[in-house]
Parts: C-alpha cells; sequence; structure tokens
C-alpha cells in the first residue's frame, strides 16, 4: 500500500468505509474546487472517483480510515512486590516473539514489527509494541495495518503499578502475553509477595450500587485538566440474580429487556443515575462523559467511555476508558497536538481510576 496510489474503481473500496463520513468526502471535493449540490455520500463517490488522488489526500483518506480503531485504550494491571526492590532490578528481558511462540498454538495473522524492549524512563518501565496485521478478506486498504500497545510500570511502595495501552484486539493480546510472562520472571526471582497475585479492576469486584458510584465518581471537575459537562451514554442490564426483588415499575420496564442504552443530553439528571435505591437491581456496564478543557494550552471538548467491554464474561470484564472523540477549537490547533492532550487526559484518568477502586471495591469480591 505504500507503492501505490489509487484512482478510479481501486479507490471504492478505500471511500465506502463506514469510518468516512460525508464531510470527509466532501471537505476533499472542496479542497480541489468542486461544489456538488447534492451532498449524499453516495453522489459525491463518481465524481471523487473520476479524479486523480495526490499523495497527501490518500494520506488524508487512509488516516480517518483508521482513526477509529487507532484510539488508545487504557487499562490497569496491579502487582504485589517487595517494596525493597530497585526499580532497575524489575526491568527484565522479555523476549516478545519467543513468548507468542510458546503461547499460541496456531499461526496467527499478525506478526511482531521490530524488537520491542523493556526501558526505563522517568522512573518508570515502559514497553512498547507494534504489530502488523495482515488480513486476506479485507480490501486492498484495509490488508495490512500496524497496531500499538505499551505497558508503563511505576513503583509505588509495595506495589508495581501497570497502565496498559492498546489499540486492537490482537494488541492487547500481545501485551496481556507478555504481562503473564513478566509476572512468572516476578515469581521466579521472589519479587512478588507470597500467595499474591496480579489484579485487575474487574466487573465482580463491585456491589451494584458502588459499580454507579465508582462511575459517577468520574464527574468532577480535573483541576487544570478538565471540566465535567454531562452524561450522554448509559448502557445498563437488570441484575438477573435479583429479578425477584425488582421494584413493581422496574420489573414492569425490564420486562423482556437484556440491554438498555439510552443516548442524550445531561443523562446525569436520568432516573437511573438519581434514584439510588434502585442502584442495587442495576447492573451499570458503561458510561460517556463530556468534558471541557480551557487549561492544556488551548479550548476543546472531548467525549470520554468507561466501560466494561466483555459481552460473554461480565464478572472477569476488565475496566477500560477511551477517548471516544476529542475536539480542539479551530484556533488552537497548531499550539498543541492531539497526542499531548490525549497523554494528559489518560494519565489524569488513569490516577483517579486507581485510587477510587481502592475506595469503592467490594472487600469480599
Amino acid at each position: 500500500m505504500n507503492n501505490i496510489l489509487p484512482n478510479g474503481t481501486e479507490l471504492r473500496d478505500l471511500l465506502s468505509n463506514s469510518f468516512l463520513t460525508t464531510a470527509h468526502i466532501n471537505k476533499l471535493l472542496k479542497d480541489k474546487g468542486i461544489v456538488t449540490q447534492n451532498s449524499d455520500k453516495n453522489a459525491s463517490f463518481p465524481i471523487y472517483m473520476s479524479l486523480l488522488l495526490s499523495p497527501e489526500e490518500f494520506i488524508y483518506l487512509y488516516e480517518k480510515n483508521t482513526e477509529k480503531e487507532e484510539k488508545d485504550k487504557v487499562k490497569s494491571v496491579i502487582i504485589p512486590i517487595d517494596e525493597n526492590i530497585d526499580l532497575a532490578d524489575l526491568c527484565l528481558d522479555l523476549n516478545i516473539k519467543e513468548i507468542l511462540i510458546d503461547q499460541l498454538t496456531y499461526t496467527p495473522s499478525y506478526e511482531i514489527y521490530g524488537t520491542p524492549n523493556m526501558v526505563i524512563s522517568n522512573d518508570e518501565i515502559n514497553l512498547d509494541i507494534t504489530i502488523k496485521t495482515t488480513s486476506n478478506v479485507k480490501g486492498w486498504s484495509n490488508r495490512e495495518s500496524y497496531h500499538t500497545a505499551s505497558l508503563s510500570l511505576k513503583k509505588d511502595n509495595d506495589r508495581l503499578i501497570g497502565t496498559k495501552t492498546f489499540t486492537s484486539k490482537d494488541s492487547e493480546k500481545v501485551i496481556d502475553f507478555a504481562i503473564e510472562n513478566y509476572e512468572e520472571k516476578l515469581k521466579e526471582k521472589n519479587y512478588i509477595k507470597k500467595d499474591k497475585k496480579i489484579s485487575r479492576i474487574l466487573f465482580g469486584d463491585f456491589t451494584n450500587e458502588n459499580r454507579f458510584s465508582y462511575f459517577y465518581s468520574f464527574t468532577k471537575d480535573f483541576r487544570n485538566v478538565m471540566k465535567f459537562e454531562e452524561i450522554t451514554d448509559i448502557n445498563i442490564l437488570p441484575d438477573n440474580k435479583k429479578t425477584n426483588e425488582l421494584p413493581l415499575e422496574l420489573k414492569d420496564f425490564f420486562n423482556n429487556v437484556n440491554n438498555l442504552s439510552l443516548k442524550g443530553k445531561k443523562l446525569q439528571d436520568h432516573i437511573f443515575i438519581t434514584q439510588k435505591n434502585n442502584h442495587k437491581f442495576i447492573q451499570l456496564k458503561s458510561i460517556k462523559f463530556k468534558y471541557s478543557f480551557d487549561k492544556m494550552g488551548c479550548d476543546g471538548t472531548c467525549v470520554i467511555e468507561f466501560e466494561f467491554p466483555d459481552k460473554n464474561n461480565m464478572d472477569i470484564s476488565e475496566f477500560q476508558f477511551h477517548i471516544s472523540s476529542l475536539l480542539v477549537d479551530k484556533k488552537d490547533k497548531e499550539l498543541v497536538t492531539n497526542s499531548v492532550i490525549t497523554k494528559k487526559i489518560n494519565t489524569t484518568l488513569n490516577k483517579h481510576k486507581l485510587e477510587m477502586f481502592d475506595l469503592y471495591k467490594n472487600p469480599e469480591a
């Protein structure tokens, strides 16, 4: 794909991708000085396919095509260690390619790109991985793709706080294999506390009420980073274990309902949030918050989704968050990059996430 510049019918595969909106296509036409009477995406196709594509336009299309999947998702691991061990001693050699050979009984559709190594930087151990995925069933524009994952380990007394960042399921799988191997090596060196294991923030770690409180703890103003504006999406499930205890109004409402998604504005005022007496009967699966920011060198807004993504094994579903939308005011776009803003937001939310987990987790879980 690095050696071609598609034109004509070859563009159909790229232009028809659902990630590309009418606005994306019409922006390119407008930049070429072409104004269409009908702004419908299908009407724009024939016009654009009859034109020559410049390298800059191709890069724009391709980046928009991959933008959604490439958004960072963040999860955490907590490793109990002997607090007297130096950080340098915890920076171990991990051969990711050999780890995959040992772990997988099949040939995956991806391969490790380069040679990842653990390194120490700014009092943290960092492991960055890039995988190259090849698919023969996708169109030429999606046949090869690159996905990243990273593990950042920070020592906190008798704990190693691990931040797992990834962009696809395959890249998360690779980083999970690395964590498992890392745990084994720590045990071999007697660095992990006896009878202790790596822990994660799981759906089953909370009571229904505390899970609401945990999610709702993010509806705050994070000083010098961002300000909470509203809840835009809520995804809930009735707790089947408590069906017989449901109040009559909830029993009628949840009759034959397996999953309920709400979208709107200022959903923090919705009865599912405000009526705390009903929280014990409801399982909150995911929620989206909108924030504004003006103290990060620019003005803008972002929407962040907090969720337990696994639909099949809810109790062991790991908590994760990701920035689903990030908009910077036009006047500030040249002052700061999205990656700088994303890193600051992720760092702030990750710290809050761990502090609130200690506060709201169920000690009996």
